[in-house]
């Protein structure tokens, strides 16, 4: 490994915040880890069965001279393909607390009614 490498800036470095994806209740849900992002930052789109989100972070010029510095923005483009079923066009999204929550309701399975003949074995189906 080249020496440079070592302090190469985060910005080259893909990001992705951490995720859950669960599906409960009748409905696909996606939360990331977004803690300091605002609403005008992200957005989302779904194309083609694949949900895209998208922040854009801009750090500002800052004069302050940091020790360490862990926290920081940085811009991230998430995709994840939607199950069978997604009503995508009754999208919901929410965040709250560092947390983003898009909700995509699943349709309701269709359940077909059976109707089932039980026929003594001695005796045959036409009579």
């Amino acid at each position: 490994m080249m020496f440079d490498e070592l302090f190469r800036p985060l910005e080259r470095v893909a990001y992705a915040p951490l995720t859950n994806i669960v599906k409960k209740d009748g409905q696909f849900e996606v939360v990331l880890a977004v803690p300091g992002y605002t609403e005008d930052q992200m957005s989302l789109s779904i194309e083609n069965g694949v949900l895209e989100i998208k922040a854009d972070a801009k750090e500002g010029q800052d004069t302050d001279m940091y020790l360490r510095r862990e926290i920081r923005q940085l811009p991230f483009r998430y995709r994840v393909e939607l199950p069978d079923g997604a009503q995508a066009d009754q999208i919901g999204a929410e965040l709250n607390s560092g947390l983003l929550t898009v909700r995509i309701p699943l349709q309701p399975k269709t359940v077909i009614p059976v109707k089932i003949q039980t026929v003594p074995i001695n005796k045959s189906l036409e009579a």
